[in-house]
């Protein structure tokens, strides 16, 4: 734990990179969920590049300072690759936090996965974060796969006897409050907490350019009561947590927080450090400040004509370089001068992190 913590501070400290990249490690999918914002990659994922194994390596040992990688996709593990994945950030980065959500749908494939990250990155934390919309049937409509609701639940099962073996092992559990199930939202949580295990439970906010556009349109206010119940409910059920683990909630939380008044109030509270402290890389490499600018770009509310800071390939594989390029520094400075918001929560998570004058929310949650 104490190498974890120095680790992590020291990537932190690095302030030349960034220290937080979202990576979508594969564009293949076996869901077609109706609120999907990326479904436009997913269908075409046939005629997409994927960064190699050996090209991820050598990003790697460009990117140092990298604390916390989130893993996204498409469906994370159906890359045949993934379990490797990890230990190249882990042994070259630095990276100590690594997150992935998944759908749930291969339980025997994602277990053997997940047991291999824990063992070759022992010294990191391992956050696996089941997605959950509906009940039975529910689910697998809005998910778009037959039989889904049946391997959530059995994985959630396997995971749970994981977490005995590997005290790095977080699960959590999170649902996107759509149209889809609002409504509904309630007899999910409860569904939930009689159920599954998990260490947390939370909802997020449908954003982008959903697959479903009537998706998109739900109500702030419920969203927020909503946000606020699943906090009491997870407290209540709360157990012993590491200190990563209660940072982590504490982070979550704070961002939480920001974003529901954003979001009620439809302004701008914080400065947005995408692009800066916060990346995402998709499947091929491109190098963007976050997941909503194209979206912003597209509806008019961003004056941008690109949200793509680079790519990687044409770079030498090494970060440093693309944030140092002229393109890289104009969107950064748009979003500054903009005073870009949205209700991302890795962004605003990134936020939080990276503004001291937001630490005493923080340290009120984690204490």
């Amino acid at each position: 734990m104490g190498n974890r913590l120095l680790t992590l501070t020291q990537g932190y400290l690095n302030r030349r990179t960034p220290g937080y990249m979202i990576f979508f490690v594969t564009p293949f999918c076996d869901c077609r969920c109706l609120m999907c914002f990326n479904r436009e990659v997913i269908d075409n994922a046939a005629h997409r590049k994927p960064l190699l194994y050996e090209e991820i390596e050598k990003i790697a040992r460009n990117f140092p300072g990298l604390h916390h990688v989130n893993f996204s996709g498409g469906e994370p593990f159906l890359r045949k690759d993934f379990s490797k994945i990890p230990q190249l950030f882990y042994e070259h980065s630095g990276t100590r936090l690594f997150a992935c959500p998944t759908n749930s749908s291969h339980p025997d494939r994602i277990i053997q996965a997940v047991r291999e990250i824990c063992e070759t990155c022992p010294d990191a934390w391992i956050r696996i974060t089941q997605s959950i919309d509906g009940i039975g049937e529910d689910h697998n409509a809005i998910r778009g796969k037959k039989g889904l609701f049946d391997c959530v639940v059995k994985l959630n099962r396997e995971l749970d006897l994981l977490k005995k073996d590997y005290p790095n092992l977080s699960v959590g559990m999170a649902m996107v409050l759509s149209q889809l199930n609002e409504g509904k939202e309630y007899d999910i949580l409860d569904y939930v907490h009689e159920h599954f295990h998990f260490d947390d439970f939370g909802a997020l906010y449908v954003r982008g350019d959903t697959h479903d556009p009537e998706a998109a349109k739900i109500n702030t206010r419920a969203y927020v009561a909503f946000v606020e119940e699943c906090r009491r409910r997870t407290d209540q059920k709360a157990g012993a947590k590491s200190w990563t683990g209660k940072l982590f909630s504490a982070i979550t939380h704070r961002a939480t927080d920001l974003i529901m008044e954003s979001m009620l109030e439809d302004r701008y509270v914080t400065p947005c450090k995408a692009g800066k402290n916060m990346v995402v890389m998709d499947d091929e490499g491109t190098i963007s400040p976050c997941e909503v600018l194209d979206h912003f770009i597209n509806t008019g509310k961003s004056t941008l004509d690109s949200a793509v800071l680079g790519r990687m390939r044409e770079n030498d594989y090494d970060i440093r370089k693309i944030l140092d390029s002229e393109q890289a520094r104009k969107i950064v400075k748009h979003i500054c001068d903009s005073k870009c918001y949205c209700s991302f929560e890795c962004a605003m998570s990134v936020n939080v992190l990276y503004s001291p004058r937001l630490w005493p929310g923080l340290i009120r949650h984690l204490f």
